[in-house]
């Protein structure tokens, strides 16, 4: 009787187990299938916002003016700039307009750096590329990290901004146009070049900058 008594209280034990496991799997289960309005608000919601962000991917080589140009861009019209310090690491802003809004991260162009360039160009909607139009001896450089962030995707529509046109010995956007070959990489990808500077009395030459996030949010 004492025998029995044990197995029967084990077998109990063993089903109040096994039940209190089924309940607990079947809770998770069904708990994970709950809708309600405000969790489908929410879902929709965060869809939304993520639908609704666009990713402006900008580059360069150190010194080619990047920080310069995403201060431009927050000062508003007529505003004046401050010294700005060349980015070390990763510099981020974001800009509200009507259709969406667009988040700017700008990668140091330091020798460091640049290797960790092509991991950022998988969700990027648009890639800005800074170059110092006045500075001669580096543009050979400039093309060949150009065309080898280009060679990674053909789709990708890409913005040449040639900065500092305010420098005497600026080069033109025509020669700009010829020195970093871009005739041969415009094929099948949307392609601009702008003329860009930040008047060296401080001054937002906004005309230049409007035209500039103007074009972006038709390439987004």
């Amino acid at each position: 009787m004492v025998l029995l008594r044990h197995i029967s209280i084990a077998l109990t034990a063993a089903v109040a187990a096994f039940g209190s496991a089924l309940f607990i799997a079947l809770n998770y289960f069904y708990r994970r299938r709950i809708w309600s309005p405000e969790a489908e608000y929410y879902m929709i919601k965060e869809e939304q916002e993520e639908r609704g962000k666009r990713q402006v991917l900008v580059l360069g080589l150190d010194g080619a003016g990047k920080s310069s140009i995403l201060q431009g861009l927050t000062a508003g019209d007529g505003g004046k700039r401050g010294h700005c310090r060349p980015t070390r690491g990763f510099n981020f802003m974001s800009l509200s307009a009507p259709a969406c809004q667009l988040d700017f991260l700008e990668i140091g162009g330091g020798e460091d750096l640049r290797t960790y360039w092509t991991e950022y160009l998988r969700k990027t909607h648009v890639l800005v590329y800074v170059v110092d139009s006045s500075d001669r001896k580096r543009l050979p450089q400039a093309k060949a990290e150009l065309h080898r962030l280009l060679r990674l995707d053909s789709q990708l529509p890409v913005v040449v901004l040639g900065n500092k046109q305010d420098k005497h010995n600026a080069m033109s956007v025509s020669e700009l146009h010829e020195a970093l070959s871009l005739g041969a990489v415009a094929d099948d990808r949307r392609l601009f070049l702008l003329a860009a500077q930040l008047g060296s009395d401080g001054l937002i030459v906004s005309r230049n900058l409007q035209a500039f996030q103007d074009l972006i949010l038709q390439l987004v």
